[in-house]
């Protein structure tokens, strides 16, 4: 089993998707978003982030990270977004218009920055991690020992 500290991380990440999806389909006429999709569309985006995220740093390397966070991170973001818009049912989760497109894909790319920004629960093997996060995260690991 992973880290504890990982699924905190991703408890926490889908927390955040949450309220970005929620906040954006509130704000937005063009983006539908039904409760109880909501969940599924949440869960489902969550996990397809983490994946894309994973493999787009596998393939890329710790190198490109502050490029990849602004504008690989908001590729990412819209890639997971139509994947999540074409898996989940239009009747409990839609986004329609390219305006509504491009904001509601900045506001939830925004969030997931912030979030990373301030997510001190990930375990220093999770991939995205600056190196000062990781060295952080394996000093405080040491403390605990």
């Amino acid at each position: 089993m992973r880290s504890p500290r990982l699924w905190l991380t991703i408890v926490s990440a889908a927390l955040a998707n949450a309220v970005s999806l929620g906040v954006a389909a509130w704000l937005f006429d063009g983006f539908d978003l039904t409760v109880g999709w909501w969940v599924a569309a949440v869960a489902l985006f969550t996990v397809l982030s983490v994946v894309l995220r994973t493999l787009a740093l596998r393939m890329m390397g710790a190198k490109w990270l502050r490029v990849y966070t602004i504008t690989g991170g908001l590729a990412l973001t819209a890639i997971a977004l139509v994947l999540t818009d074409l898996i989940v049912p239009d009747s409990g989760f839609e986004i329609d218009g390219w305006g509504t497109w491009v904001v509601v894909t900045l506001i939830v790319w925004a969030t997931g920055v912030a979030f990373g920004e301030v997510d001190h629960h990930a375990p220093a093997a999770t991939p995205g991690l600056s190196p000062d996060i990781r060295a952080a995260a394996r000093e405080g690991d040491r403390r605990a020992s």
